[in-house]
């Protein structure tokens, strides 16, 4: 895919770095030694894991030069790593793996999951955050319009590259990896100023890879005007002229026991 925009990413920083909070206040580690943040983006979720383990040798890995530069100029004093993770293979075991909103974009879970508590040291835990938004309507009007006659040659593959499974999947995937599964799911209603908005959030994210798939901007626009007139009416207009899209997120901790 093309480049990732950090700016147009952290536009967004309070509502997407929330998640990343209230999953790490539920991990049960109180000294760990090696921490990882899988998909540390701009560095905003590596912040958070060194404001919980000030002492702890915190390493953030990213497979986007865009973001880990961001990452290294705003905070040069962590270290960094750019690399993809599904060829990741770290010669030492840590004792916290955190993910946040970055294995939906990965394939083959059921492979992928084991793969990575490997790398978890005995004791240690494996914590994730996943969007789990599929039947939003924004996310479904995507859908809808992406299959229709003028965009899906355009965009054909584009609904593949992003990986959604349900709750009862990842416990089974994880329940066979240790009898210490955690899960849980947040919706959280974020409030933006108007429709543009939701646009702006999504077009960093899920519809990232469908933009840059339409040879032009007018069809860029026109494909992301079909979307919104699909669903805006299920994001009608607060009394003071803002919006409210509830976004759910999945999230687990499994312990290595």
């Amino acid at each position: 895919m093309s480049p990732w925009n950090p700016d147009l990413y952290l536009k967004f920083e309070q509502e997407r770095t929330q998640p990343i909070h209230d999953l790490v206040s539920r991990i049960h580690a109180d000294d760990p030694k090696a921490v990882v943040d899988l998909g540390c983006g701009p560095g905003n979720s590596t912040r958070v894991l060194r404001d919980r383990w000030p002492s702890a040798d915190l390493l953030g890995v990213d497979n986007s030069t865009e973001m880990i530069e961001k990452a290294r100029e705003t905070f040069p004093q962590e270290q960094w790593l750019l690399a993809d993770i599904r060829t990741w293979r770290p010669e030492q075991r840590y004792d916290v793996i955190f993910s946040g909103a970055t294995l939906q974009w990965l394939p083959d879970h059921r492979k992928l999951m084991p793969r990575l508590f490997s790398y978890v040291g005995d004791g240690g835990v494996f914590a994730v955050q996943l969007p789990a938004n599929r039947e939003s309507p924004l996310h479904q009007a995507l859908l809808e319009i992406s299959r229709g006659p003028e965009w899906r040659t355009f965009v054909a593959g584009c609904e593949e590259l992003i990986v959604y499974q349900t709750p009862e999947f990842y416990y089974d995937v994880l329940s066979a990896l240790s009898s210490n599964v955690q899960m849980w799911t947040t919706t959280y209603y974020h409030v933006l100023t108007d429709h543009r908005e939701l646009l702006e959030w999504y077009s960093s994210t899920g519809l990232r890879p469908y933009l840059e798939r339409l040879p032009d901007e007018s069809r860029r626009d026109a494909f992301q005007r079909e979307i919104l007139k699909a669903c805006a009416e299920s994001y009608p207009e607060q009394d003071d002229g803002r919006i409210l899209y509830p976004f759910q997120r999945f999230f687990f901790i499994v312990r290595k026991t």
